[in-house]
């Protein structure tokens, strides 16, 4: 049962009733199926009722809104496409038309203040276990990873705002760590009901940083960060005037306390074993994620053969036994980037292209594989003639090449080898 709430006997205005049925539904149809989509077996469903969702969404882009060429596109790392705004559209138009219809269906009943609980239920377990996941993502290097050679090697000028954002971000473990911590702490706080209201607060402190950092680094996340940020303030709502009474007018406040009471005790802790698991699980589940992508491609993975920056020395084409100088700045090499399976190519005409590579060490051969046109493979010799001089030659594409080449590893770069200082006579703000 559901212990009596103090709103629960107040009659509503016609207004306020309609309002909240607008909120409930809208945050219903954004929320849902997560995190259900996540269980094994239901995501089956809920696949359906996605597919079921995105129709409707392509219907309503391409009739009501008159986007003639609306498609989803998938995996592009954006939530911010056009077809997640019209999703929102959608969303608006779904929940005037549920709303409507639960309005004069249960226009008799005094308020919808159960309906609201379990709403702000809901809500908790949607933002809670995404903060929580973030926050160990940042974590485990599962976000804002240390500096690539790409990176370091790029003019300054020519990052973008969110490349610029991710830089500073994961420059420093430590404070990357710092910011996980508040977004794990806060999602953990709105997993349980005696630390929702806390969990709530310190959300929004966190989320309203997100959202301030997405939008003004162009981060394609503005929806979503912005929808986390608003359903925190949603389950905030109900005890804001007391929290407001509290912290500016210096009132003695109780919290209103709403929440599922069983009557037999061995239903109390099945509930708080069940959930415990369950919290402890997911966690568990989110953590061995993370140290897999240390083990794979973070700081425990073992080091990369010939991972570093080259910087090209001399570029030459083989014509008939004979080396040729190259003079094209569109095909000559100005730098190599070579981080494990990736690698990079920059031009004298200062265009990038883009590789997955395979490093035969015994062998001493470089596959390139174009990252536009998979069919494009070119396998290269490598020669180590020093710690710091490279040599590559073979058939590149269309072309025999032979190339030098002088290596910079991680230390060589004064963002990485700057360390930190107690002491600093002059700022070193170069």
């Amino acid at each position: 049962m559901i212990t009596t709430h103090p709103l629960t006997e107040k009659q509503w205005s016609p207004a306020r009733k309609f309002f909240t049925l607008f909120l409930i539904f809208y945050l219903f149809f954004y929320m849902f199926p997560f995190p259900f989509s996540q269980i094994p077996g239901v995501n089956i469903l809920t696949d359906w009722y996605e597919d079921a969702v995105n129709i409707i969404n392509l219907w309503v882009g391409k009739n009501i809104l008159q986007i003639k060429n609306l498609q989803q596109i998938l995996n592009t790392g954006s939530g911010d496409t056009t077809f997640d705004y019209v999703r929102l559209f959608t969303y608006v138009l779904l929940a005037l038309l549920a709303s409507i219809i639960f309005f004069f269906i249960t226009r008799k009943r005094i308020n919808y203040d159960r309906l609201y609980y379990w709403l702000i239920v809901y809500a908790r377990y949607y933002v809670g276990p995404y903060l929580v996941i973030y926050g160990i993502f940042k974590l485990v290097e599962g976000q804002f990873a240390f500096h690539d050679y790409g990176r370091l090697e790029e003019n300054f000028g020519d990052a973008t705002p969110m490349g610029l954002l991710w830089t500073f971000m994961g420059h420093s473990k430590i404070y990357g760590g710092f910011t996980g911590i508040m977004e794990a702490g806060a999602g953990f706080l709105l997993l349980f009901h005696n630390t929702k209201t806390l969990g709530a607060l310190l959300s929004v402190a966190v989320m309203s940083n997100v959202v301030l950092m997405n939008f003004c680094f162009d981060v394609p996340v503005k929806l979503f960060s912005s929808h986390l940020l608003i359903i925190s303030i949603i389950i905030l709502l109900p005890n804001l005037r007391k929290l407001y009474n509290f912290f500016i007018l210096n009132k003695t406040e109780t919290l209103d306390h709403c929440k599922l009471v069983f009557e037999n005790k061995w239903k109390v802790r099945a509930r708080s074993i069940g959930k415990t698991l369950l919290v402890l699980g997911f966690t568990a589940d989110i953590i061995l994620m993370g140290v897999d992508y240390m083990r794979t491609n973070g700081s425990l993975a073992p080091e990369a053969p010939l991972k570093g920056s080259y910087h090209t020395t001399a570029f030459y084409t083989s014509e008939n036994d004979s080396l040729k100088k190259i003079e094209d700045k569109n095909i000559l090499w100005n730098r190599l980037h070579i981080s494990g399976n990736f690698g990079s190519i920059r031009t004298e005409a200062d265009s990038t292209s883009y590789y997955t590579l395979k490093i035969d060490t015994i062998k001493n051969t470089i596959e390139f594989k174009s990252y536009k046109d998979t069919a494009q493979v070119s396998v290269l010799h490598y020669e180590e003639k020093t710690p710091k001089t490279f040599l590559l030659k073979g058939k590149f594409g269309q072309q025999d090449i032979q190339a030098e080449f002088t290596k910079k590893t991680l230390k060589d770069y004064r963002l990485v080898n700057t360390g930190f200082h107690w002491i600093q006579e002059y700022p070193n703000n170069r």
